[in-house]
């Protein structure tokens, strides 16, 4: 296993996509019928104002909650050095991200340790959208039970924090820069500490109106690339 574990610590998206390839024969979680899956999904979607671009990075970050309104921190941008994985802070325990050169062309990550440094590839969607030159989104359907580690855990679920997050490049160490978006005016500090709390208790809908125009365009830090900024998204639960 120490192979995985190098491979782990490596965090660029060619990186993830080589690290996909090795481990998806033994690490692939997929839903597999009667005490595989749950009856819930979500299909969730992202919308920028310019085009899904394969040379940047796209990810949406996970973290399941027993709890309806839990107190912790959800996940949130990384916005400067020291980096740390470069991408995701706060809390987060699975993510999706937008693999353009592999097949599917989306991967699901499962962090191993709190500090977020290490992340195995566990699967990937049960459905997705293939994007293809000038698509403006990004959308994909998993069953509950893949960012669980198992059925029973994913049934407790009451709730999902979660962030959208856009960059042009996953800086490491303690120098580098990057330009990026997430959920949140990211022009304000109070605007780039947010995410989304997701209720998985009943089946809906939920969208950028329905939190109150949270994500605005024209946010992107810094040079305001429309291929890296959100405008709008949808996560939609629902019951088999």
């Amino acid at each position: 296993m120490i192979w995985l574990t190098l491979l782990a610590k490596k965090i660029s998206k060619f990186a993830l996509l080589g690290m996909c390839v090795l481990v998806a024969c033994s690490c692939a979680k997929y839903p597999a019928g009667p005490g595989g899956a749950t009856t819930k999904r979500l299909v969730i979607s992202m919308t920028v104002v310019g085009s899904i671009n394969p040379n940047y990075v796209y990810i949406v970050a996970f973290n399941p909650s027993t709890q309806i309104n839990p107190t912790s921190t959800g996940p949130l941008p990384v916005v400067a050095p020291p980096w740390g994985n470069g991408f995701v802070a706060g809390s987060c325990q699975y993510f999706v991200e937008y693999t353009p050169n592999s097949s599917p062309q989306f991967t699901i990550y499962q962090f191993v340790d709190t500090l977020l440094n290490n992340y195995i590839a566990v699967g990937t969607p049960v459905n997705y959208t293939p994007v293809v030159p000038g698509t403006h989104q990004i959308q994909f359907t998993i069953d509950l039970s893949q960012i669980a580690p198992d059925v029973a855990t994913a049934n407790s679920y009451q709730s999902l924090q979660m962030n959208f997050l856009t960059m042009d490049r996953v800086p490491r160490g303690t120098t580098g820069s990057k330009n990026f978006d997430s959920i949140g005016d990211d022009r304000t500090p109070t605007g780039i500490n947010q995410w989304l709390t997701i209720p998985l208790t009943t089946t809906g809908t939920y969208t950028n109106a329905t939190f109150g125009e949270i994500e605005p365009t024209g946010d992107v830090i810094s040079d305001g690339d429309p291929d890296l900024d959100i405008s709008d998204f949808s996560i939609q639960v629902y019951q088999q």
